[in-house]
């Protein structure tokens, strides 16, 4: 007799938590299309060479690969947006900037745990097609907007800015092609702390050096009392690093596009803007070091 189970690091919903579930699916959805963003739907199989390499190597043990009975390499997507990559190449005459969301399951053949699951959805929304950072000040007012639409208040939205870190990281004397293995290690800083994340450093071969000049930038730009002052001594830190200055003049934008929206804004490092309600601000600066 078979015995009716499921394999780990999967889930049945029943109705009483699906319909739950279906109803914050549907406010979501709600909100993206209020603000002009449309559906968007790709199958859950993709040929693996789409997948596989975009991911670092981490992540392309984690893809469920196997192959059809053509026996053609195919793989269940790992996330939403190498799918989106693709549907954007394969489909040029999508009028830009293409405004997009997907709400969707993924797999990944992760070890399961508690929080963590092989199964499991992702919400995305994309702007694709404009470099103006107004596109990521507006992602972020969506966010905003969802969780507050949910009832959810006492939250922190992080933002990090790619150039500002590739030139934190330069500033520190990585070369070039080093700085996306020393900010892979650098991303955990919060979660590990820094005598976790430098001895992981050293074991990559980054020399003390180094690793004491990023943490010295970090440090010191730490002691700036409020969010433009933040940045403006980051940019002081950072000076003649490629893209680092760059990095500092979009954050602001973003800011002053936030405060415009009267979003509370406060600040924490890395180059993070955090966003919260405005009537929570008090009680977060009680536990912050950076307002705005």
């Amino acid at each position: 007799m078979i015995t009716p189970q499921i394999p780990k690091g999967f889930r049945d919903f029943l109705p009483e938590k699906k319909i739950i579930r279906q109803q914050i699916i549907d406010h979501i959805r709600s909100i993206f299309e209020t603000y002009g963003f449309v559906p968007l739907e790709t199958p859950c199989l993709e040929y693996a060479e789409t997948l596989e390499g975009k991911y670092g190597e981490e992540g392309d043990r984690l893809i469920y690969k196997f192959l059809d009975r053509g026996g053609r390499a195919v793989a269940l997507r790992y996330d939403l947006t190498i799918p989106l990559c693709r549907v954007i190449s394969m489909y040029p005459e999508l009028v830009k900037p293409f405004k997009c969301y997907q709400i969707a399951p993924v797999w990944r053949a992760d070890k399961p745990q508690k929080g963590r699951f092989r199964e499991f959805y992702q919400c995305d929304i994309d702007i694709i097609g404009t470099a103006s950072v107004l596109a990521d000040a507006e992602l972020m007012s969506i966010m905003y907007a969802v969780l507050t639409k949910l009832g959810i208040t006492n939250f922190t939205i992080h933002i990090n800015h790619r150039k500002l870190l590739n030139a934190i990281a330069v500033s520190a004397g990585i070369r070039e092609g080093e700085v996306t293995t020393f900010l892979r290690s650098l991303d955990k800083l919060d979660k590990v702390g820094k005598e976790t994340v430098s001895g992981e450093l050293k074991e990559k071969g980054f020399s003390a050096g180094s690793i004491e000049r990023a943490f010295d930038i970090i440090e010191e730009a730490g002691t700036s009392d409020n969010h433009k002052a933040f940045l403006e001594k980051v940019g002081s830190l950072i000076q003649g690093a490629a893209g680092g200055e760059q990095g500092v003049a979009e954050l602001m934008i973003i800011r002053e596009a936030l405060e415009a929206q009267a979003t509370a804004l406060i600040c924490r490092w890395p180059g993070a803007l955090i966003i919260i309600p405005a009537r929570f601000l008090k009680h977060v600066l009680r536990r912050q070091r950076w307002a705005a």
